[in-house]
């Protein structure tokens, strides 16, 4: 006896349904690896951006131990100027540990010239930049850009980040006029943590 439409319409809706719930298996199954990859990426990622400030704060007083000053500094002042976002971790670096007693301070962008062995130059308005660099250039003070920020022309070393390095670039012009004496072992340092070429 041949079955009524009735009855084909209910046996063919489940042939129809077993490969759309097939389908959607195997997809499902298919985007959890790339789920928990996302996400140990992401985890990854964040563990650098934790470890960032600290990286920075490294390669900041690394420079300084290689600089000489025309006069021997029984201690050198670091001012961080503008708004540095790796400022908290410089401030906690114990500078012992580099044989040279290091002091870090927040002085008034005007007193620069006058308070300050390194400015470390986080984020500020163009025309403050320019102004504060025109005070400490063709002095004895060692010039450091905070990654992220802008590397103007007298400034002496520029931190930058990659994905997972920090490097910097060398302003070799403004370490001349400044009289300071740079180690070229410094530049090892960049090397060490500068991507590859």
């Amino acid at each position: 006896m041949p079955s009524s439409p009735r009855h084909r319409q209910r046996t063919a809706l489940p042939v129809l349904l077993a490969p759309v719930l097939l389908a959607a298996l195997l997809a499902g199954t298919a985007l959890a690896p790339a789920a928990a990859w996302a996400q140990a990426g992401a985890q990854a990622g964040a563990a650098a951006d934790a470890r960032r400030p600290a990286e920075v704060a490294q390669v900041l007083f690394g420079i300084i131990s290689y600089v000489r000053w025309p006069v021997a500094r029984p201690e050198v002042r670091v001012c961080m100027l503008g708004t540095p976002r790796y400022g908290a971790a410089i401030v906690d670096t114990p500078a012992s540990s580099l044989g040279q007693r290091i002091r870090v301070k927040i002085p008034a962008a005007t007193a620069a010239a006058g308070e300050c062995d390194v400015v470390y130059l986080g984020s500020l308005p163009e025309g403050e930049r320019e102004h504060l660099l025109a005070q400490v250039i063709g002095k004895p003070i060692l010039s450091v850009a905070e990654p992220g920020t802008s590397c103007t022309v007298g400034t002496m070393f520029c931190l930058r980040l990659s994905e997972a390095q920090i490097g910097f670039d060398v302003n070799l012009d403004a370490i001349a006029r400044s009289g300071l004496r740079v180690h070229p072992n410094a530049l090892q340092i960049a090397r060490r943590k500068g991507p590859p070429p």
